[in-house]
Formats: structure tokens, sequence, C-alpha cells
């Protein structure tokens, strides 16, 4: 089974002032169709994961809008954060959730705001990401190809092939992760761009559910037990996933970056035009 979890608590403070608080970047169109970067990120996924195995993580600020944006999704997969914790917790409540009706379960996890203009690209992408879990032992992660040396992105750097597929180029299609680096200044961004080596930090994922839980365990057990603990009493709000707020305020705030993917010997990264 493939699940997709969606980040969409987000403010969109950079993308301020179109972005605001109660109607932040993920909730407005870029495109001449109309459609909202949340709508666009769930449409983008239809051919490879179904409504009902599709999970939003928000805040009890946007879940009307989450309703009013995406009327097919089931209620029951919106997760409600009492607070925004970051990345790693974030995604540990929805593995918790996921890993509940199927621990094998594939995850794609991306955040609700992406401008992606080639759906046909990016699939293939997701695909041969999907295939580099492989038997849920590798932690993915999408790098983007830099175009320029752009300084406010955090980079990967590559390491060793992990796996060829037939491919028009015979290109390595996936790579061990050597390194992720922090945002870095122009000429060292120069450097990384001339290297080859080097892709943009996508903040996209792909892992099994009991695999992410695995790894958060060993490096970050205070976070996965808040998340375990939060995510067994489920406050009552129609058919909301509001996890147990008393539980998760105790859960400390950590992205996945740092919390898993720097930790990690089975992190892959699979590159992305």
């Amino acid at each position: 089974m493939i699940s997709a979890v969606i980040m969409a608590g987000g403010k969109g403070e950079r993308f301020w002032p179109r972005s605001r608080t109660n109607l932040p970047k993920q909730f407005l169109s870029l495109t001449d169709d109309g459609k909202s970067m949340i709508q666009h990120t769930v449409d983008r996924l239809k051919d490879l994961v179904s409504i009902e195995n599709t999970y939003i993580v928000t805040n009890e600020m946007y879940k009307d809008l989450i309703l009013e944006h995406l009327p097919n999704l089931p209620i029951e997969n919106i997760i409600i954060e009492p607070e925004a914790k970051n990345t790693a917790p974030c995604i540990g409540l929805a593995a918790v959730h996921i890993a509940k009706k199927n621990p094998d379960s594939k995850m794609i996890v991306l955040p609700a705001d992406h401008l992606i203009k080639f759906n046909e690209l990016f699939l293939d992408t997701l695909e041969t990401a999907l295939e580099a879990i492989n038997d849920g032992e590798n932690i993915v992660t999408i790098g983007i190809t830099p175009s320029y040396p752009e300084t406010g992105y955090g980079y990967i750097r590559r390491g060793d092939t992990e796996y060829l597929r037939e491919h028009s180029d015979n290109s390595a299609l996936a790579y061990r992760v050597a390194q992720f680096v922090e945002k870095p200044d122009l000429q060292t961004a120069q450097g990384y761009v001339a290297s080859g080596d080097y892709y943009w930090n996508s903040g996209m994922f792909l892992f099994r559910a009991s695999r992410y839980l695995d790894e958060l365990k060993q490096f970050r057990p205070d976070i996965y037990q808040a998340c375990q603990q939060a995510m067994q009493i489920i406050e009552p709000d129609l058919d909301f996933v509001r996890v147990n707020k008393e539980a998760f305020m105790q859960c400390p705030d950590d992205s996945i970056d740092y919390a898993v993917m720097e930790k990690t010997a089975d992190a892959v990264v699979v590159p992305m035009d």
C-alpha cells in the first residue's frame, strides 16, 4: 500500500504579504486554473495514491479550509496538531496513524506548497524513489538538481550509487547520501553546483511507516514516545484525528533532517531535474 502525507500546517510567513496567517500560501493559487497549491499537491498524486490513502497534517486554524479545498478527502484523514513542532513530530504522528492500519505502507511525505510544472517527470521520480525504499530499509529523499548557486536552500551531497535501473543514458537513479549541508554562502554554492555532486534539499521523503518509526525511536526516542502517546488518546472532534494535546505538548521541536536524515545509515537521495 502507498500512502501520501501532506504537511499543511505552515503559516506561509516567507510568502508574505500574499500569504496571510488566516490564508497561507498552500491555500493560494499560483496557476491560471485557479486551483490552490494544496489541491495541486493532491491532484498530482492521484495516479499513485488514492484519496482514501491521502492524509493531511494541519492545525486547528486550517482544518475547515482543508475540507473546503479537498471536499473528497475523508475527514478522518485530517490529523490536527495542537501546536507546530516541526517536521519530525508532524511526520511521526502520521506514521503512527498509518502504521496502525498497515506498518508496511510506503509513505510519500510532501509539503503542501510546492509548485511543480512537470507532473510526469515528478511521478517518474516518485516511482524511482518508491523502488529505492528497497524492502523497507532505505529512507529516501528527493534532491533537486541545482540550476544555479542558490544560497537560500540546504544541499545534499551524494555518495555511492545505490542501484541502476535501465535508463536511456545509463545514469544512476539513486545514491547513498554522503552529507546534508546547511545553506551555503555564494562561493560555496558555486562550488557545489560546479561539482555536480550536490542537490537542493526538497523536503520530500519516502519510506515505510514502520521504518521511519524505528529510526525515530533509535535517534529521537523522546519524539517517538511523545508521538505514540499523543496518538493513543484521540480527542473527539467529529471525525477529525485530533491528537492528545497534553501528550503532544511534551514533544520536542525538531526537523526530520536533524532528527533522522542526518543520523540514519540508510539515507538515499533520488535526483529530480
